[in-house]
């Protein structure tokens, strides 16, 4: 009887073991996806799960979950609670978060992103993506942090001291949060060289800290988060990503970005794999199928350009495009991202500290 129990007790495993199989294969194939809001639309994210289920023959899902705040990259990583995640150039290689001395993000295989060959030249393999000669970041989108101007008021301007001219003083917004930009802005102004902008010696001498108590004073008040039509409509003139200038369109107002002499500061967003991947070899594929998948031209075209309004990473995507998208996004230019746009620099202890006092005066001296 106690080796009849005993068979009963392992045949009653074995078979436990069996039927759990397919719901362990399930679980290591959700991908789970920490992003913006924007970036992972369902048409685009079933069509995805449905060719990865006939490829490996398992279900495939994604779990995406968006975000309000780039801290929440890091905390989740640290917690292993995400596979991919969606964040800004200057986050990858930022010593607040350490993620790739950690090791909290794994290097991406381009073997597997195919499309890769089709990014702007002078960001594939960006000095901000790279680490040891291993890659940490694939672009999904980039764009500015721009001068915008209502077209059937304001004639273009050529510099960003439009903004301290006296007749636009209570007519034009900026960003409250993303704050270090406001600085560049008043930084790019004063004709600081685009590589000086975030340094401390320079910004430490007071003509900055004037240029920008005035900025700020001068505001007729600052978004949150990203422009919307509702922060730029009573205005004439605006430091924004661009976001609001299709519902702005529907309001009968045309707002484009101008081409300030001193350059525009700008962002790029892209996908980075997480550690939780390392000993996941069929699910790092499928991350990086996706990764392939977002930059496809099919993609770039209706998710970033008609989806969210932003500037293609894919030269070929030019292609599908307006003579309008072609103009509006420079794609006829393929020096054009290299030239005109400064990105944001990833920032140390020291600067980023500066950054914080020269903000928090300004905000005191508007008061």
């Amino acid at each position: 009887m106690a080796i009849l129990s005993s068979n009963i007790k392992l045949l009653s495993i074995c078979l436990c073991s069996f039927l759990l199989l397919p719901l362990a294969a399930n679980a290591e194939l959700t991908l789970r996806m920490l992003t913006w809001e924007g970036y992972s639309p369902e048409p685009q994210v079933k069509v995805f799960e449905q060719a990865m289920t006939d490829k490996y023959g398992e279900k495939v899902s994604l779990k995406i979950t968006y975000i309000s705040s780039a801290d929440e990259y890091f905390t989740n990583l640290r917690k292993g609670k995400v596979d991919i995640i969606v964040p800004s150039h200057n986050i990858i290689l930022d010593e607040r978060y350490k993620l790739v001395s950690k090791k909290l993000l794994i290097p991406i295989d381009l073997k597997n992103i195919p499309n890769y060959s089709k990014i702007i030249p002078s960001l594939q393999k960006a000095d901000y993506a790279v680490k040891d000669g291993k890659l940490y970041s694939v672009p999904l989108v980039h764009g500015p942090y721009g001068l915008a101007y209502n077209s059937e008021k304001v004639s273009p301007p050529d510099s960003w001291n439009v903004l301290w001219d006296k007749q636009y003083k209570g007519k034009y917004t900026l960003s409250s949060d993303y704050t270090e930009v406001n600085i560049y802005v008043a930084a790019l102004s004063l004709g600081i060289d685009k590589n000086d902008i975030a340094n401390v010696k320079r910004l430490s001498q007071p003509d900055v800290q004037q240029k920008l108590n005035q900025l700020v004073a001068n505001a007729s008040h600052m978004w949150e988060g990203v422009d919307a039509a509702e922060d730029l409509e009573n205005n004439l003139l605006g430091a924004a990503w661009g976001f609001s200038f299709p519902d702005l369109a529907q309001k009968g107002q045309r707002w484009v970005m101008a081409e300030p002499k001193e350059g525009t500061t700008g962002w790029v967003d892209g996908h980075s794999l997480s550690k939780t991947l390392s000993s996941k070899p069929k699910l790092k594929e499928i991350a990086e199928a996706w990764i392939n998948y977002s930059i496809s031209d099919d993609f770039q075209l209706d998710v970033i350009v008609h989806g969210i309004g932003s500037a293609p990473v894919n030269t070929a995507v030019k292609k599908l495009m307006t003579k309008e998208e072609i103009a509006a996004f420079h794609m006829d230019d393929p020096d054009y991202f290299k030239n005109n746009r400064i990105l944001w620099p990833t920032l140390e202890v020291r600067q980023r500290n500066l950054l914080n006092q020269l903000w928090e005066k300004a905000l005191k001296a508007s008061k």
